[in-house]
């Protein structure tokens, strides 16, 4: 009893402290050299440092859903808003494509899991017309009943989450890039 009250008194004050922390659409980001922005090993054209982008990910998903992406850039380096743009969306377009074929894959894993379902429902049906074998029953609604539900977490949950990161993608790619300067 009392531990459920501490819970629930803890509870109140974490989500109560929502006012004084609160996420906004801006996603702020000290560089102070340029191999912090783009990668170091990158020779022929500016690649986006691994850790710059996974920051951009992690940061975006705090943005409430219906504001725009705002990445401000601190830095005292000279870097143009051009180039970062143009980097930030070459790496978040191949992110795009990879994922939208994820999509793809589990989408058609599901159908494929569903069609061989189905087909375990019909050898179900004739193994019960046709014989009284009761374990090749049991071992055909089994395997219906796996290729099923394998079929509807394939579908509705797996792939809701690889749709959920294509949404998180575009959002970065669409977000309005501002570079601040800080003087020295």
């Amino acid at each position: 009893m009392f531990w459920n009250r501490q819970r629930k008194k803890t509870d109140k004050l974490i989500l109560g402290d929502e006012n004084i922390y609160k996420t906004t659409n801006v996603i702020d980001v000290k560089i102070e050299c340029r191999e912090q922005l783009f990668s170091a090993y990158s020779y022929s054209d500016n690649k986006l440092n691994t850790e710059f982008s996974e920051y951009l990910s992690d940061k975006a998903k705090s943005v409430p859903i219906k504001e725009q992406v705002k990445i401000q850039i601190h830095t005292k380096d000279d870097i143009e808003v051009a180039e970062v743009e143009q980097a930030v969306k070459s790496h978040f377009r191949a992110q795009y494509k990879e994922q939208k074929k994820e999509v793809t894959r589990l989408t058609v894993i599901s159908l494929i899991m569903l069609t061989l379902g189905i087909i375990a429902l019909t050898a179900l049906i004739l193994i019960e017309y046709f014989t009284d074998n009761i374990y090749v029953t049991y071992i055909a609604d089994i395997a219906a009943w796996v290729f099923i539900w394998e079929a509807v977490d394939i579908f509705f949950l797996q792939r809701a989450v690889a749709k959920a990161k294509c949404v998180l993608i575009q959002r970065i790619y669409t977000a309005s890039i501002e570079i601040c300067s800080e003087s020295i």
